[in-house]
């Protein structure tokens, strides 16, 4: 399963079925790449950017779905020839 991005209050938080995941913050600027464990309550958030991971398996990843904005898929950037 894809992850799912959506915003609850102005603060990004992706819905994951991993139990580890990466940040960095995405963009040209970014951030050091952070792994994180979501394990064993499910949630964390990244210490730089402040993006919250959520595993999909938690009580509040369905609040997060009724409750958030959904994003805006991103485009995968393109490559130069």
């Amino acid at each position: 399963m894809p992850e799912e991005r959506f915003y609850v209050d102005d603060r990004e938080v992706i819905l994951t079925s991993a139990w580890e995941v990466r940040c960095d913050g995405d963009g040209l600027l970014g951030h050091p790449r952070e792994f994180i464990t979501l394990a064993p309550r499910g949630e964390a958030v990244c210490k730089y950017c402040g993006r919250r991971f959520v595993h999909t398996s938690t009580a509040l990843a369905e609040t997060v779905r009724r409750t958030g904005q959904p994003a805006a898929p991103t485009a995968a950037p393109e490559r130069g020839r």
